[in-house]
Order: C-alpha cells, then structure tokens, then sequence
C-alpha cells in the first residue's frame, strides 16, 4: 500500500464491479484535515480501493465505518477489509463466494496444533486444527431474508457459528481462561515430579491373578 495520501472525490469502480469490493486499510501519517483517505485502485485483482487512517485520530473500526459509507454513497458496497497492518493474509481476509452455502466466506486462520480428540487416532486428528475460525456472510436474495455476518468457530469436529459480539464473548472467556489454564497446569506439572513407570513383572502378574478370579467367577456361575 502506497503511503501518499489521497483523497478520492469519486469512485471510479465499473458499475458492474461494484458489489463486494475489498478495501485495502493500514495506519499511516494522513496530511490532510481529515483522519482518513481513500482512493480507488487501478487493480481490481487484489483490492479496489486503498485507504490510510492516522490512528491517532480514529480507530480502525471507525476509519472501516467511515469507508463503507463513504463508498455506500456511490452505491459501492464493502465485502472484506484486507487489513495491511494486521495478521490475516488476503485470503483470510476476503469474502470470496460460496454457492453451497448462498453466501461468501473468508480462508480460515488456523492453530498450528491439530486435533486433540482421544476418540480419534492420531492420524485423524492431523487432519484437522485445534482451533479455526472464519468470517461467513449469509445474504442469499438479501432483500428478502436480509444479510447476516457471522464468526464460524471449529474447535476440532466441532462448529459454532457466532455474532461477532457473542464471538467477542467467547474471546473473552478464552482470554479469562488461558490463566485458569495455566495454574492448572502449573499443577499437574507440580503432580507429576511423583510420576513414575510402573513395574512390567508385577503388572503381568496383576494380570494373571485378575484373570484368574475371573475364570474362577465364571466358572462358580456355571
């Protein structure tokens, strides 16, 4: 993203690209009285616009607010911000149509740790993350069943799909519990200084005596 500070009196999207666009959004030094500029862009691949805030003097979600109806006045509507200072790639950033669905969803950002699951073997859970979580927009014939954005949180085989304010909760209840966690573990790691591997004869020989009186139950029953 170009750092110059521009200031676009007019879109110049084609009419027919102007359904979903993404912007491109990072902070930089704005030279001008207003805490935001925004521009179109020649590529239309990547992004259609670029925009720079001065963050400090606007957040990031009011200079995204600020764009969107800035450009909703030239009938442009926003599909996804790639956030050029932020830690999503383009394609975890950018709403790209699913027909299956009768929506658009984002590239999932996903833990590098996979699935946990002791029901699962270990080559099972490989093929899925810990953690994984993504942006889908719902708005199949919009003007008829409206459009809503939700957060899809995979936690293994598991998905909930979220508001973005009841996904804030469950950030914060992650967040709450990391500490949690870790006093638990702090815990176990005290505990298991005690550990130790039992001894193979004896166990062979547990094994014995435990088959033993079971034979001898089985056969009392007979």
């Amino acid at each position: 993203m170009s750092n110059s500070a521009m200031t676009a009196t007019a879109p110049s999207t084609p009419e027919d690209q102007r359904t979903g666009v993404t912007v491109a959004i990072g902070a930089s030094s704005v030279r001008t009285a207003q805490p935001l500029d925004l521009w179109a862009t020649p590529d239309m691949d990547d992004y259609a616009y670029e925009a720079v805030y001065s963050p400090d003097r606007i957040s990031l979600v009011d200079a995204e607010a600020r764009v969107r109806t800035q450009l909703a006045e030239f009938g442009v509507q926003v599909a996804a911000f790639l956030n050029e200072d932020g830690p999503l790639t383009a394609e975890q950033s950018t709403l790209t149509p699913d027909d299956s669905l009768g929506g658009w969803m984002t590239a999932p950002v996903e833990t590098e740790l996979r699935d946990i699951d002791d029901h699962c073997t270990p080559d099972e859970n490989e093929t899925l993350p810990f953690l994984a979580a993504k942006v889908v927009v719902i708005g199949y014939r919009q003007q008829a069943y409206g459009r809503r954005t939700q957060v899809w949180l995979d936690y293994g085989r598991t998905t909930g799909s979220l508001t973005p304010a009841k996904a804030r909760e469950v950030l914060a209840a992650m967040a709450s519990f990391c500490a949690d966690f870790e006093a638990v573990i702090e815990l176990a790691e005290r505990e298991a200084i005690a550990d130790f591997e039992g001894d193979p004869e004896i166990a062979a020989a547990d094994r014995e005596a435990e088959d033993r009186r079971i034979r001898a139950v089985t056969e009392g029953r007979a």
